[in-house]
């Protein structure tokens, strides 16, 4: 977020513990002592199977946000449709991106020109095949190794601001009824693509030192976001609040970057470490990453 908006104040506020009752706990804090406008969430559940005194729960805090001028932003997830994590193995979303109340992000690949222009998006999926006796073991894509979430609610039906801009082709995929499809918005997801960070760490030898790397996923593009939207509340000079309905009618514009289809962005061919540090333990075969 700070890498987006240098100047925004960030509150951290921890949960006890990854049960709902202790989210829940945190969210409320939030949204009773007004501590932000802007809350972004990189968690989530795999599927929408949860208790419905449970959902209701989370309607009330994300309503009483919504009327308080608080937006919720919550990341949708690195599994693609869930179907490889799921019980059931059956596409799913998850909750609470899938809410109606909150903006679920997904993710893209980011093409960057030479001179860091705009060079495009995709729908972030990345793939990864070995290179063994110069051919590679897999024809691409190869085996996926992480895809941003989305897809169509189970639980909640269609909320007013997707009418008319999600095609039914999306929105029923399940009953004749529209139902909330996420993600409400998007930004660069793709490690391959994404973020550059540093941080001091230690190391397998005990070593303690600064370090660099790079990463992604939908919880990078879910803070990105809230960061977009800490500089949009700043030039607007007014918090921008639970943010769909404006996003939705932005649809067709030249405001925000419709992503569709495939992009072409190049392999990305690398040698990476057995041990994820260095070369001390030796390196596997050349990997060629590619995002589709």
């Amino acid at each position: 977020m700070h890498a987006v908006a240098p100047g925004a104040n960030v509150n951290f506020v921890a949960s006890a513990s990854c049960n709902d009752s202790d989210f829940l706990d945190a969210l409320n804090k939030i949204v009773d002592k007004k501590l932000a406008n802007i809350v972004s969430n990189s968690w989530s559940s795999i599927g929408e199977n949860e208790d419905p005194d449970l959902l209701q729960a989370y309607q009330q805090v994300f309503f009483q946000g919504a009327l308080q001028g608080v937006g919720f932003y919550f990341s949708t997830g690195d599994d693609g449709d869930d179907s490889t994590v799921s019980d059931d193995h059956q596409p799913e979303i998850n909750f609470p991106a899938s809410d109606p109340l909150v903006t679920a992000v997904g993710g893209t690949s980011l093409a960057v020109t030479k001179s860091n222009g705009y060079g495009g998006e995709t729908g972030w999926s990345t793939f990864s095949t070995t290179l063994t006796n110069g051919q590679w073991a897999t024809p691409l894509a190869g085996t996926i190794s992480g895809a941003a979430g989305g897809g169509t609610s189970k639980v909640f039906t269609q909320p007013w601001y997707q009418q008319g801009v999600v095609p039914g082709s999306i929105s029923k995929k399940y009953s004749s009824t529209p139902a909330r499809t996420i993600p409400d918005i998007a930004a660069v997801a793709d490690a391959n693509t994404g973020f550059r960070v540093g941080e001091t760490q230690t190391f397998l030898d005990g070593s303690v030192k600064y370090a660099e790397y790079r990463i992604g996923g939908t919880s990078l593009s879910a803070p990105l976001t809230a960061g977009i939207m800490a500089l949009a509340d700043q030039v607007s000079g007014r918090p921008h609040g639970f943010v769909n309905p404006a996003l939705y009618k932005l649809a067709g514009t030249g405001a925000l970057h419709d992503v569709r289809g495939n992009l072409s962005i190049p392999a990305v061919a690398r040698v990476n470490y057995n041990n994820s540090v260095d070369a001390s333990a030796g390196t596997p075969r050349p990997s060629c990453v590619r995002s589709t």
